[in-house]
């Protein structure tokens, strides 16, 4: 029996290798096949998801970008609300109290100018605090101009400044 089941399994090899002979040519363009059948399955498969992921990134990004603006907009809306009523209040105040404002906002802009030039000549002052008063020093400056503004055209009928005439 030995002999026989081994003759078998001699006599299947035997017809592999003569298979594999006579047509090496043939089993080597089928593995080229499947490789080239797979290489074009994984790069379908890739571009499928790469597509997906692309979809999906683009779609976080436009609602991200929707709710920035939504976020901005409120926050333009709050902004130009507290400013009409900073106007209001300011041209509601009296020349006298403008006046005060004004100087007690010249001083802290004249501090905020004196710190800032303290910190330029000091090498150990972090930028980041130094352009905090910098934004500062600016937005006093501002505050200043628009309380200037504000007198000025508060005053302007009872003053006497020449009127301009327009051509």
């Amino acid at each position: 029996m030995h002999e026989a089941g081994t003759t078998v399994i001699a006599g299947d090899e035997g017809m592999l290798a003569k298979e594999a002979q006579c047509d090496g040519t043939r089993i080597e363009e089928r593995v080229v096949k499947q490789v080239r059948a797979l290489e074009a399955w994984y790069a379908a498969e890739f571009q499928r998801r790469l597509t997906e992921l692309t979809e999906f990134l683009n779609n976080h990004l436009q609602v991200q970008i929707e709710e920035l603006q939504q976020h901005y907009e409120r926050r333009n809306q709050i902004m130009q609300e507290k400013a009409k009523a900073n106007a209001a209040v300011v041209m509601a105040q009296s020349p006298e109290s403008l006046l005060e404002e004004i100087k007690l906002t010249q001083v802290v802009a004249y501090k905020c100018n004196s710190e800032l030039e303290r910190m330029l000549g000091d090498d150990s002052v972090n930028l980041g605090l130094m352009l905090q008063m910098r934004n500062r020093e600016l937005e006093l400056r501002a505050y200043l101009r628009g309380l200037k503004f504000s007198l000025e055209n508060g005053q302007g009928s009872s003053t006497t400044k020449p009127e301009r005439k327009t051509i």
